[in-house]
């Protein structure tokens, strides 16, 4: 039997992708070896209070600080603010989600992301005023004027 890495599907022999997710499958050996893997790992992370260590923007955001975290052996966990409810809508307010990290590496990890967060400066805001200030012939106070 082969299984679907993604969605756990079974496949019979001789298919080699799976039609859900679009994966290569793998044989049922690797796949009991990262199942096992993942409920080891899911015990060890379950006796532990996460704290947020970042409020991430974005998927990109958040992959980045978790790869940052991980490379220094800290365990993370990201929880998007995607809403199943509502077919994988987002609230939009809040960011898009946070990365989480055991208590015990709080402080060792606010310092890592700190560090990110240095060598990859957030964007600014001001997308629509820093297109109006570049004008020609305007003097940046054209737009504000306007109800």
């Amino acid at each position: 039997m082969k299984y679907c890495p993604e969605c756990e599907a079974e496949y019979l022999e001789g298919v080699e992708v799976c039609a859900d997710c679009e994966v290569a499958l793998i044989p049922e050996e690797e796949f009991l070896l990262r199942k096992s893997s993942q409920e080891r790992q899911r015990e060890f992370l379950t006796g532990k209070q996460f704290v947020s260590v970042k409020l991430a923007e974005s998927v990109f955001e958040a992959e980045r600080v978790k790869g940052a975290l991980e490379q220094e052996g800290i365990p993370v966990v990201v929880r998007t603010f995607q809403d199943t409810a509502f077919d994988g809508l987002y609230v939009a307010q809040k960011g898009w989600g946070n990365v989480e990290v055991p208590e015990s590496d709080r402080a060792r990890a606010e310092r890592i992301v700190k560090e990110l967060g240095e060598v990859f400066p957030e964007p600014v805001e001001a997308d629509s005023d820093a297109g109006e200030a570049g004008d020609e012939g305007g003097s940046g106070q054209g737009g504000e004027e306007e109800p």
